[in-house]
C-alpha cells in the first residue's frame, strides 16, 4: 500500500517539484473543471509541470446539475488527456446545493465512453453511497472507485464497486496521517499496490 498520490485544485498553494522531493509524491490528479463553464485556472500550468517532472497526471471534473453533454465536452477540451492521464468525475455534494444526480452520473459515464472508449474513475463518498443504496449499477461498475473515507479503513464500500482503486484517507485536517504535503494540509490517496504497479496500472482505463 502507498499514499504517495494527492489531489488539489487551484486554491491548493503546492510546489510539485517540492512535494516530488520532499513527500515522494508520483502522481497528481487535478481539478480541471466544474460543470459547463468553470475552468480550473492552475489546471493547463500545472500539467506541463507535472508532466516536466515526470508525474502521473490526472483530470477530475466536479459534476453539477448542469446539462450533462455540456459539461463532458468542456471537460474533456480542457483535460486534453491523452491515453496515460486519469480522467475521473467527482461525484459529491456541491456548496450551493447543484447537486449532480445519480442518473446525471450514468449519463456522464456513457457519453465519456462513447467519445473516449474509457471508462472514467468515479469519486465519491457519502452522496455516492446514498445515491447507489445497495442496488448494483450496471453501468458505473464497469468504472474504478475512487473512494472517500477519512479513515484507516475504507469501510461502507457500495456493493456497486467490488473494492476501491485509490482511497482518498485524509483531506489534510481529518483522518490517518500523513496530513500535510511539501508542508500544507492536502488531500492524500492510497493505492493498494506498490509504486510500479501504481505506473502501470495508471491511468486505470
Amino acid at each position: 500500500m502507498i499514499d504517495t498520490i494527492i489531489d488539489i485544485f487551484h486554491g491548493d498553494a503546492t510546489d510539485l517539484a517540492k512535494v516530488q522531493k520532499q513527500d515522494g509524491i508520483i502522481a497528481v490528479i487535478h481539478k480541471a473543471t466544474q460543470g459547463a463553464h468553470f475552468t480550473d485556472s492552475s489546471y493547463s500550468a500545472r500539467k506541463k509541470q507535472a508532466k516536466d517532472l515526470g508525474l502521473l497526471w490526472g483530470a477530475y471534473h466536479f459534476g453539477t446539475t448542469d446539462h450533462v453533454e455540456a459539461q463532458v465536452d468542456h471537460f474533456l477540451s480542457t483535460a486534453d488527456a491523452d491515453e496515460d492521464v486519469l480522467i475521473a468525475l467527482d461525484f459529491e455534494e456541491d456548496p450551493h446545493g447543484l447537486n449532480m444526480t445519480i442518473q446525471q452520473a450514468r449519463d456522464f459515464v456513457e457519453l465519456i465512453q462513447e467519445k473516449t472508449g474509457r471508462f472514467p474513475i468515479i469519486y465519491g463518498a457519502n452522496l455516492l453511497r446514498e445515491a447507489l443504496g445497495s442496488t448494483i449499477d450496471p453501468l458505473l461498475k464497469k468504472c474504478p472507485l475512487w473512494y472517500a473515507r477519512f479513515r484507516e479503513v475504507p469501510i461502507g464500500i457500495p456493493p456497486t464497486f467490488k473494492d476501491f482503486t485509490l482511497h482518498q484517507f485524509t483531506d489534510g485536517h481529518n483522518g490517518p496521517e500523513p496530513h500535510d504535503t511539501g508542508g500544507r494540509p492536502c488531500d492524500r490517496n492510497r493505492f493498494k499496490g506498490t509504486e510500479k504497479q501504481l505506473k502501470d496500472q495508471w491511468p486505470f482505463s
